[in-house]
């Protein structure tokens, strides 16, 4: 695949995701999420509000970028650490919607730009992310999209769960 087509396939799944998460009503946006009915790391609940895993996908986006260009380099960061989801929680506990959604489509034009920007070189870029080796193209082909897809799920889950009552 090259760079325009995974570069159109991200910000295709973005724009689900956003298109998603943008008309949710402050009780929506507040609700402790729960996890993807299909898809679950580790032993503990979701537990983070909704728009805390919202921030959370648009942080990924930058985290994610870094990491790749980091591997460009050379580089090879060690993966998150087991507690940086809880710890970004804690930091965004109660984030603004509409700041929210403007970080999360600037992070993704950031993404965007960087996905399109990338040679065959930076695509077979190596390094080591959480679930193992992989190359850039990889990540952000595979990856990326697979992360928002899970947390879009989850906060499906979340409102369908609160809409049963």
């Amino acid at each position: 695949m090259d760079t325009q087509e995974l570069a159109d396939q991200f910000l295709a799944t973005h724009r689900e995701f956003h298109d998603f998460v943008k008309g949710a009503t402050p009780e929506l946006w507040r609700a402790k999420g729960i996890n993807h009915p299909e898809i679950r790391r580790g032993d503990e609940d979701e537990g983070r509000p909704v728009g805390t895993i919202v921030h959370h996908v648009g942080n990924s986006y930058r985290n994610g970028r870094i990491r790749c260009q980091a591997w460009i380099r050379g580089e090879d960061p060690p993966p998150p650490a087991a507690d940086a989801a809880k710890r970004h929680s804690a930091d965004n506990a109660d984030p603004d919607q509409g700041e929210t959604l403007r970080f999360l489509d600037a992070e993704a034009t950031e993404m965007a730009a960087f996905i399109r920007s990338l040679s065959d070189r930076d695509l077979a870029a190596k390094g080591t992310f959480a679930t193992g080796p992989m190359t850039v193209e990889e990540y952000v082909g595979g990856t990326v999209p697979f992360h928002i897809r899970w947390h879009q799920g989850s906060i499906q889950a979340t409102w369908e769960q609160r809409a049963r009552g």
